[in-house]
Parts: structure tokens; C-alpha cells; sequence
């Protein structure tokens, strides 16, 4: 099979899959990590048990996919490795080895890992592509820094926020723009840190929507030179063809 063609092929299914597996891998850490902490009642852990498979059973066929497309098998099995862990580790549960709660843990730790892993690796490339992550490391440092300074400010006014774990708590519903109720500051510098971090939570969100955009936006520009390059090489294919048609017929006559 052609070098070209698999790469080309390999690169537009990675393009068409990278978000909804990124999405997929996120989502899956609830999956696995409530019915361990919350007894569920029976129904509600059959639906967490066919969503876990069904997860699974598409990152298996992107496994398979990608790794039939790939030139260099084991090199791409080796630096994707939390891939073929969330693929294997289920066929780990019916050996007897693992029947023990201990290892049972240790499995569903292992895959939370994997998928924890590979959402992050998956994450920092999409981020890398546009410098999204520097985006989100100021919002990072800004953040604490309100909450440190908002348990500052509000220490002794007597208010809700009285320490740095409230102030925390109270900066997330803050920078998310939930406002949550239950901690705010009284005084005015306190509240002027308030509305300061109101307005890093709208910009991280206009940043955040504004790269998701150019990222599919750029997928489908890439989809449509592929789609030009390839009408332009069948022209050029027809181009050659009419060009012998017409000297045949000029040999006829």
C-alpha cells in the first residue's frame, strides 16, 4: 500500500477522531470512578457498565485503525502505550488472578490513569497548536492569586471568607461565573478583586471558545485543500488524456 496514501489517511482519521476521543476520555473518569465510591442502584450501574464498554469499544477501533495505518507498528504501540492499556486492561478481569478486590482496584486505578493520560496528552496538543496553554497557565496564576489575596482582604471583616480553602472554593464559583452564594466578599477591596476575577473568567472563556473554533475551523480547511489537491490532480489527469485523444485523432486524419 502507498507510503503516502497511509500517512494522508492516518493523519485526516487522527484530525476527524481527536476531539470526540478526547471528549470520550473524560468523560469515562466519572464512569469509572462513582460506582467505586457510590453504591448505585442496579439499573442506573448497567447503564455505567454498557457506557463503559461502549467507550471502550471505540477506542479499541481507533487502536486498531491507527495502528493498521501506521508504517512503524511497534514503535507507534510503544509511544501510545495508554492506549493499548485502556484496550487491554478489561480483558484482565475474568483471570482469577485478578478476582480479589485489591486487584480489581488496582485495575480500574490503572485505566483512570490511562484515560487521565491520554485526555492530557491529547489535550496539550490541541492547546500547543494555537498557545492556549499559556492562556490558561496566566488564568492559572491569576486565580490563586485573588484567592490569596480575597483571604487576605477578608480575614477579619467578619464576612463568610475567612480562610484560604473558602477563598478557593469562592474564587471557582467566581472565575466560572456561577456565583455560587455561599461565600462572597464584604469589603470594597474584596470586592473589587471579585469583579477583576469576573472578568479573567469571561476572557478565559472567550479564549477558550475562540481556539475550539479556530480548531475546527482549521480541521475543515484541511479537509478542503485535500479535496482541491485531489481535483486538481484529476485534471491534470484528464488534461493528458484529452491531450492523446487529440493526437490520435490528428494521426487518423
Amino acid at each position: 500500500m502507498n507510503t503516502e496514501w497511509r500517512k494522508r489517511a492516518f493523519e485526516g482519521f487522527e484530525r476527524a477522531t481527536e476531539l470526540p476521543m478526547l471528549a470520550l476520555s473524560l468523560a469515562i473518569i466519572p464512569l469509572l470512578v462513582v460506582p467505586w465510591v457510590v453504591n448505585l442502584p442496579s439499573t442506573l450501574d448497567t447503564t455505567f457498565v454498557v457506557l463503559d464498554w461502549s467507550i471502550w469499544a471505540a477506542f479499541a477501533l481507533e487502536l486498531v485503525v491507527k495502528t493498521y495505518l501506521v508504517e512503524q507498528r511497534r514503535d507507534y504501540l510503544v509511544r501510545h502505550w495508554f492506549d493499548v492499556v485502556i484496550v487491554a486492561v478489561p480483558f484482565l478481569r475474568p483471570l482469577r488472578v485478578v478476582r480479589s478486590a485489591r486487584a480489581l482496584r488496582v485495575l480500574r486505578l490503572t485505566r483512570v490513569g490511562a484515560f487521565g493520560v491520554r485526555g492530557g496528552v491529547t489535550l496539550r496538543t490541541l492547546m500547543g497548536r494555537h498557545g492556549l496553554q499559556y492562556s490558561l497557565l496566566i488564568g492559572l496564576v491569576l486565580f490563586l492569586a485573588s484567592a490569596g489575596a480575597v483571604t487576605w482582604l477578608e480575614r477579619d471583616s467578619g464576612g463568610p471568607i475567612g480562610d484560604f480553602g473558602t477563598a478557593l472554593w469562592w474564587a471557582v464559583s467566581t472565575v466560572t461565573t456561577v456565583g455560587y452564594g455561599d461565600a462572597y466578599p464584604v469589603t470594597p477591596e474584596g470586592k473589587g478583586v471579585a469583579a477583576f476575577l469576573m472578568l479573567v473568567g469571561i476572557i478565559l472563556f472567550s479564549v477558550v471558545t475562540a481556539n475550539v473554533a479556530a480548531l475546527l475551523v482549521e480541521s475543515e480547511m484541511k479537509e478542503e485543500d485535500t479535496t482541491m489537491a485531489d481535483l486538481v490532480t484529476e485534471m491534470r489527469h484528464l488534461r493528458e488524456e484529452l491531450a492523446a485523444l487529440r493526437a490520435e485523432g490528428g494521426r487518423l486524419n
